[in-house]
Parts: structure tokens; sequence; C-alpha cells
């Protein structure tokens, strides 16, 4: 069936036009038709990655097509390595000080019987999304129980410090999301000062402790050296925003793995009181959840 006239008139009309600016301008032509086609080759990779975004479920930006871009848009301030545990072995002395000087942000707070041992298995799949940062494989068989069971411990923990801890809104996480947080904690990541060498006077401010998700994994801050141990013995990794000049997020926030099993999540309830002794300081006495 032929085109109509019009239409065939004005698909010439823009075929003529096009190879006049192919002829009189040449570069331009050419650097148009290598951006038009690099484009069609990217749209399916960008497709696929658009579905695996919206798959992982929501976070702490929108859900949706703008969302996407602005967690591509932080993409160049991502950690290339994420698993990578040098920034915790050879901290700048500026970070230190940030962390309270080397003692208190190198010491593990962990209170395990012996050496935080290696998570077995393989590590899961944490898709490379700057935000929201989720893990899609090697969870447990019921990972709504899990984390059921996750928010009802950080709920105790918060009910037996009650001077310390609160459970309100995630900052970071979003989607009024319930975290852990230390009323006067120490501050992770923030400026350290102490003019007369007097703990009273460090900067204390609420700080977001730990948040779990809904496939059980969790976001946690820890010290140095517990960031250390558990990145290598394979319980998380790093945010890939962690310690971007370009964001306020801690260098040693990570993702902790969602517990598999019982033994697990013993492991993933110390790993939380962890990060809540190194946020109030050693100096000030942190109950134990009754459950």
């Amino acid at each position: 069936m032929p085109l109509p006239a019009a239409v065939s008139d004005a698909l010439e009309n823009a075929f003529w036009r096009l190879t006049g600016f192919a002829h009189t301008r040449p570069a331009l032509f050419t650097a148009a038709s290598v951006s038009v086609v690099s484009a069609l080759a990217l749209l399916p990779s960008a497709v696929r990655s658009y579905r695996g975004y919206l798959a992982i479920g929501p976070g702490g930006i929108p859900h949706n097509v703008w969302g996407w871009l602005f967690q591509g848009i932080a993409q160049p301030f991502a950690l290339r390595d994420p698993r990578d545990t040098r920034a915790f072995e050879k901290p700048s002395p500026k970070v230190l000080a940030r962390y309270g000087g080397s003692a208190r942000a190198q010491k593990s707070y962990l209170d395990i019987d012996t050496t935080l041992s290696a998570r077995p298995g393989p590590r899961p799949t944490v898709p490379g999304y700057t935000a929201p940062q989720r893990q899609t494989t090697e969870m447990g068989s019921d990972p709504a129980a899990t984390h059921a069971e996750q928010e009802a411990f950080l709920k105790a923990v918060a009910a037996a410090n009650p001077d310390e801890l609160e459970i309100r809104p995630s900052l970071l996480e979003g989607n009024a999301t319930p975290a852990l947080w230390a009323k006067r904690a120490l501050q992770l990541g923030a400026a350290y000062w102490d003019k007369s060498d007097s703990k009273s006077l460090r900067r204390r401010a609420p700080v977001e402790i730990c948040h779990a998700h809904a496939e059980a994994s969790a976001h946690m801050q820890f010290s140095l050296g517990d960031a250390f141990l558990v990145v290598r013995a394979g319980w998380g990794e790093r945010h890939l925003l962690a310690g971007s000049p370009a964001t306020r997020v801690p260098p040693t926030y990570l993702i902790v793995y969602a517990p598999r099993d019982a033994a697990e999540l013993k492991v993933w309830k110390e790993l939380v009181m962890a990060a809540v002794r190194f946020a109030v300081d050693e100096d000030v006495d942190i109950n134990d959840a009754k459950m």
C-alpha cells in the first residue's frame, strides 16, 4: 500500500535536507550520527538497568525513572570496589580525627568470644545502584519473618536504653523506615573538636545507627576497626557512596547481609550492639536487649 502523498513528500523533503546538512556540515553530521547510534545501542542496557532498579523495591529516593536517573548521576562518585578494606586499614589522619582519634576509631566493639568468623558460602549479589542498596540473592527461607525479628530487636535495644537510644524514622533510608538512633552520640564522620581534651566537649548529636530492609539486609555504621572485620569476614560491604566527598555518608556505612538462619541472626544482633557501643562511646553503659 503506497504512502499518502503528503507523507511521502514530507519524508523526501526530510531526506534531502539531511543530505544537504551532511554535505555542508560533515563534522557535525558525523558527531550527531555517532551520538544517535550510540544512544540506540545503549537503550537495551538502560531498559534492563531501569527494570532492575524497580525490582529491588523502594528506598531513600523516588521509586521511578527520576530516582533511577538520580542514582545514575551519582555513579561517578561511587566506590569501584565496596569490598576493599584498605580505607579501614590505613585511614588518613583526617579520618581518624573525625572518628574521635585513633584509639576510638580503630577499636573493635564486638563482644564475641573469638574473632569474627567468616560468613559461610558466597557473598550475595548487591546490584551496583548507588541507591537504594539491596541484596538480591543468598537470603533466608523467610525474609519477612527475619525482618520482623530484626525490627523487634532494634525496638528492644532502644527500650532497654531509653536515655541513650530511640526508634525514629530513618533519615538515610526514608519511606518512614524505623531505625535505631543514638540520642547524643559522638557524631560519626562529623568534625571532631576538643578544646581542652575534655570528652564532654566532643560534638554530640543524634546519629542513626541501624535500619533493616525488607529482604533482611541492613545498614549500620561501625568503627573503622569493626568495619574492617565485617567486610573482611564477608558479613557485609560498604555503601557505594561511603566516604565520598560528594556526600555525607560516613566511610564505615555498611550493608550487612541478610541472616539466613538463627546462627547468622545472632551474629547480626551482635553487630548491631557493636555499632551501638561505638556510637554512644565506650564510657556509656549499654544494656543488652531482653529477647
